[in-house]
């Protein structure tokens, strides 16, 4: 009976040093980034600045957010206009 209350004390011992020391992958970590850019809305007949789009995007790296939200800007644009000097306004770890 003793050698399996210290056998239990040691495997609740090692499981505390590893969560203590954070060698479990974060829950965080595995569900991306999420970036949001303001765009100008550019005419592209005469290059005057009509308004603002906002881009939202979701990616496993902060760059692939980034290229996500520059996207969905962009897809917001009416013919004759485009995304045009993008302004990154913010990127957080998660899922939208």
């Amino acid at each position: 009976m003793r050698t399996s209350r210290t056998v239990g004390s040691l495997i609740t011992g090692a499981a505390a040093v590893v969560f203590s020391l954070g060698l479990t992958v974060p829950a965080e970590a595995a569900s991306g980034w999420t970036a949001h850019m303001q765009c100008p809305k550019e005419s592209i007949a005469d290059g005057g600045i009509h308004g603002y789009v906002q881009g939202h995007g979701w990616g496993a790296t902060q760059d692939l957010a980034w290229k996500a939200a520059h996207k969905n800007a962009n897809d917001q644009m009416p013919k004759g206009y485009r995304a045009h000097h993008c302004t990154k306004k913010s990127i957080r770890k998660g899922k939208p």
